[in-house]
C-alpha cells in the first residue's frame, strides 16, 4: 500500500513540473568571454538537478567504497557473534544432557565472542568438575575471570566446587567475599551452609541455617536434622561446663528453646554437667509448652527431685497428653 502512495505523488510532481515548464519561457545567459551561451531556464534547472544528482551519487559511491572495509568487519564480526550465540546454546543443551565433553567444544566456538566467552568458561567449568578434570576446571575459570560483569557468577561457580572437592575453607573465603558484595541470596546461603558444615563450624552453620529457614530454602525435616546435629555438637563441646552451657542456651531464639530435641539435648547435658535445677526447669518448660517424646525420659534421669514432686508432674503432663508411652516409661 505503501508503494502506491508514493506512485502517486511521484506522479503528482511530474505532472506539476510538466506544468511549471510549460509557461516558463525565460532564459539563462552564461558568460564566459569571449563566449555567451543562452539556455532556457528549465534546461538549466535540469542540467542542475542532473549536476546535484551525478555529484550526489558520487559522493555516496565513494563513501560506500571508503566504507567497505569497515562494513566487511562488521559483517565477519555478526557473523562470528551469532556462531558463539548459537554455539552457547548448544553448550547449556549439552550441558542438561549430560555430555559434558560435547560442552567443552561448543564453548571453543562460544568464546569467539566477548559477550559469550565468561558464560560459556563457566558451563564449560562445571562440565570439566563432572568429569574429574581439574586442570581443564582450572583453566576455563581463569578464563572466566577476563568478563568483569561475571565476577559475581565466577565467585558462585568457584565457591560450589570448592565445596564439592571438600576444599573447604577456600569455599567459605569465597563465600564470604560474596556475602561482603552483598549477593546474600538462597544457592550462596546453601553453598555457605554446606561449607560451614563441612568445616565443623557449627556456630556459623546455626547461623546460616537460620537465614536459610527465613526464605524457605531447605525442607523443613532438613532444617530439623542439620539444626540438631549442629547444636548437638555444640552442647558436647561444653559437655561439663554449665556456665557455657547455659550460655549457649539463652544464645538460642526463644522458638529454637521452645523445640523439644533442643531443650533435652541442654537438659540432659547440663543434668551431666551437675546442673540439674536448671536442667528441670528446661524440661518442664519444654512439656508445659508441648509433648515430645524425648522429652519424659530426659526428665526421668534428673536428679535432685523428690521422687512424690516427679511423680505428680509426669501424671499432670499424663493427663494433658494421654497415655503416651514416653509418659508411662518414665512413670515406671
Amino acid at each position: 500500500m505503501r508503494w502506491m502512495v508514493w506512485l502517486l505523488v511521484a506522479f503528482a510532481v511530474a505532472v506539476g513540473l510538466a506544468l511549471l515548464m510549460r509557461f516558463n519561457h525565460g532564459n539563462v545567459a552564461i558568460l564566459w568571454p569571449p563566449y555567451r551561451v543562452e539556455i532556457s531556464v528549465n534546461l538549466a534547472l535540469a542540467l542542475m538537478v542532473a549536476a546535484f544528482a551525478a555529484l550526489h551519487l558520487v559522493l555516496v559511491g565513494t563513501a560506500r567504497a571508503l566504507g567497505l572495509p569497515q562494513r566487511v568487519r562488521d559483517y565477519r564480526l555478526r557473523r562470528q557473534q551469532e556462531a558463539a550465540v548459537g554455539a552457547l546454546r548448544d553448550s547449556v543443551l549439552a550441558f542438561f544432557e549430560g555430555r559434558h565433553a560435547r560442552v567443552e567444544r561448543h564453548a571453543l566456538v562460544a568464546r569467539g565472542s566477548s559477550v559469550t566467552a565468561a558464560p560459556a568458561a563457566l558451563l564449560a567449568a562445571r562440565s570439566a568438575q563432572r568429569m574429574q578434570e581439574q586442570s581443564r576446571r582450572d583453566r576455563w575459570l581463569q578464563e572466566a575471570q577476563s568478563d568483569a560483569g561475571a565476577g559475581n557468577a565466577l565467585l558462585m561457580t568457584q565457591a560450589e566446587l570448592a565445596v564439592e572437592d571438600r576444599r573447604t575453607q577456600e569455599a567459605i573465603e569465597i563465600v564470604e567475599r560474596m556475602h561482603a558484595r552483598g549477593a546474600r541470596h538462597i544457592v550462596s546461603l546453601r553453598t555457605a551452609l554446606r561449607a560451614y558444615e563441612q568445616a565443623e563450624r557449627w556456630e556459623e552453620v546455626l547461623h546460616t541455617l537460620r537465614l536459610v529457614e527465613k526464605r524457605d530454602a531447605l525442607h523443613p525435616a532438613a532444617v530439623r536434622r542439620l539444626r540438631d546435629r549442629a547444636y548437638g555438637e555444640l552442647v558436647a563441646r561444653k559437655a561439663g561446663d554449665p556456665t557455657a552451657l547455659r550460655e549457649l542456651w539463652r544464645a538460642l531464639r526463644a522458638d529454637e528453646r521452645a523445640l523439644p530435641e533442643l531443650a533435652a539435648q541442654t537438659a540432659a547435658a547440663l543434668a551431666d554437667a551437675g546442673a540439674a535445677d536448671d536442667a528441670r526447669k528446661i524440661v518442664e518448660q519444654a512439656l508445659d509448652a508441648g509433648f515430645a517424646e524425648s522429652l519424659p525420659a530426659t526428665y526421668a534421669r534428673i536428679g535432685g527431685l523428690a521422687l512424690r514432686d516427679r511423680l505428680e508432674r509426669l501424671e499432670g503432663w499424663r493427663g494433658r497428653y494421654g497415655d503416651e508411652p514416653a509418659l508411662l516409661l518414665a512413670l515406671g
